[in-house]
């Protein structure tokens, strides 16, 4: 049984936490910028933008939804993540949900992971303490504690959608980032942080199902790929997992009944 916890927390975490992206040094042979961080100011005209997205697998079939919601505030932006993934086997109908707040100069400052779905208590809490982003990772009853530097500490994501927002992006804009291991988290072996190189790459047309849009054409070295519109709004990406292969996930009306459906799912 302790077996298939562990198993279950590694794809879970891997799904959930792999693409915490966190800011690291800028190419030095590049010249590049910072990250793009999630500031209110220039993006977030009013208190709220709310997103929403199919994921879809390889052979482009829907296997979930993911609902995103930015909130400005007098402390910063606070950001919401829904995820329902409901057909990608071996996993069962799964409810992720992270809660992050942002400082006024778009750092990561709190976070709260939890997953829904697989009958033990899974969860990740990251809190910024004195220069630190410390982590505790509950799987079940088991506790591990981690630390990240706080100054590298950037925008979240995740594996099904490495990026959720990028806000003020122009081409030849590069940054390095990095994501979690889940089973170096898990187990306590191997490099916490894995490293990934982020580029614009150019400017190309993408078909829509509202028509043709100008986008940033924006990679990873880890051959994740996304198309981002003038306003930051990530409408097209594509990314590798570990289960389920070549995932594609695209941007589609929000819809608020689905959202607040997927909220009251009774799942283990």
């Amino acid at each position: 049984m302790l077996n298939k916890l562990v198993y279950a927390a590694i794809v879970l975490f891997w799904i959930g936490a792999m693409s915490w992206l966190v800011r690291h040094d800028v190419i030095p042979a590049l010249t590049a910028r910072d990250v793009p961080s999630i500031k209110a100011e220039g993006w977030l005209e009013g208190e709220k933008r709310e997103s929403q997205a199919r994921i879809e697998d390889k052979t482009g079939k829907r296997i979930g939804t993911i609902w995103s919601t930015h909130t400005a505030g007098r402390n910063g932006v606070s950001r919401s993540d829904v995820f329902l993934i409901e057909r990608l086997p071996p996993l069962p109908r799964l409810r992720i949900q992270v809660d992050a707040d942002f400082t006024l100069d778009g750092e990561l400052d709190e976070v709260l992971l939890e997953v829904d779905g697989i009958g033990k208590r899974i969860k990740l809490e990251g809190e910024n303490m004195s220069g630190n982003l410390a982590f505790i990772l509950w799987v079940g009853q088991r506790r591990q504690l981690f630390k990240i530097d706080a100054d590298a500490a950037g925008m979240l994501g995740d594996v099904f959608r490495p990026f959720p927002a990028l806000p003020n992006i122009e081409v030849g804009q590069s940054w390095r980032m990095h994501v979690v291991n889940p089973l170096a988290a898990i187990s306590g072996f191997g490099s916490k942080l894995i490293p990934m190189i982020v580029k614009v790459r150019a400017r190309e047309r993408l078909l829509t199902d509202q028509g043709a849009v100008e986008c940033f054409v924006v990679e990873t070295d880890h051959g994740a790929r996304a198309w981002v519109d003038a306003d930051g709004t990530v409408l097209r990406q594509e990314a590798d997992v570990p289960i389920g292969g070549r995932l594609t996930v695209v941007a589609e009306p929000f819809n608020a009944e689905f959202l607040q459906e997927t909220l009251s799912l009774p799942l283990p």
